[in-house]
């Protein structure tokens, strides 16, 4: 028992997913008609024409030829040819083109076909493809063993150039630095700068009491050496007032 249609039923809802109703209880069924027994499956081959060997090389497909090409003027030579003559301006060049008509002409370049090379002009008949053979070596050499010399004397003096002309394994390159190692610059001494006019100026104040005390202040610092300058210096320099006594009454 199928469900209930509404109007009529045609033969296209038989076949047309679309309006194929499951009946109650079982699923729904594909309408799609099997051809009779006259269909053929797959693709004709009427268009393919198989007719053989025979068909094969009879419809064999060549590019035409042109049969004949237009020949264009050679205005490379008709140019040079009229400077030759002494013709340079262009109504002479005209004229001289006009004398000499159409009889410089040259075939023209051959154009690339679309989709393949382009077509070569066909080969000189006395040409001969290949490499030439190299001509035969003499016999006396050979049976003399003259080759086999040659290269024995050419591997010996290779042997002996290559021993003159090895460079010996030294030290390393010499670089900046190493330049500038081996010749330092002794480091200059710029004495401070001192006027002539103060040079005999005697100190301003003077703490010690006397020459001994300075020395015994100096032993105890470390400064022997700057003892002495002084001990010269106040010998040198005549010193005012009075020494105070260091004896105890």
């Amino acid at each position: 028992m199928s469900s209930p249609r509404l109007g009529v039923v045609r033969e296209s809802m038989l076949t047309n997913p679309l309006h194929i109703k499951a009946p109650l209880g079982q699923s729904r069924s594909r309408g799609l008609s099997v051809p009779g027994p006259d269909f053929t499956f797959g693709t004709s081959s009427s268009s393919l024409k198989d007719g053989g060997v025979a068909e094969v090389l009879s419809s064999w497909k060549v590019p035409s030829r042109p049969e004949g090409s237009v020949l264009r003027l050679d205005f490379v030579s008709l140019n040079r040819d009229a400077v030759r003559s002494g013709l340079v301006t262009s109504k002479e060049i005209s004229q001289y083109r006009a004398q000499r008509g159409g009889a410089s002409t040259q075939s023209p370049a051959p154009r690339r076909s679309e989709g393949g090379a382009s077509r070569r002009p066909a080969p000189v008949p006395d040409m001969t493809y290949g490499v030439r053979n190299r001509p035969s070596s003499p016999l006396s050499d050979l049976l003399s063993h003259q080759y086999g010399r040659s290269w024995l004397d050419e591997q010996l003096s290779r042997n002996q150039n290559s021993i003159t002309h090895q460079v010996k394994p030294g030290g390393a390159a010499e670089t900046r630095t190493s330049l500038l190692r081996r010749s330092q610059a002794l480091p200059v001494t710029h004495s401070p700068v001192q006027l002539s006019q103060f040079t005999q100026v005697s100190p301003a104040l003077d703490t010690f009491r006397d020459p001994a005390a300075r020395g015994w202040a100096f032993r105890l610092s470390g400064g022997t050496g700057h003892l002495a300058e002084r001990q010269r210096t106040d010998q040198t320099e005549p010193r005012t007032g009075e020494p105070l006594s260091t004896n105890k009454e």
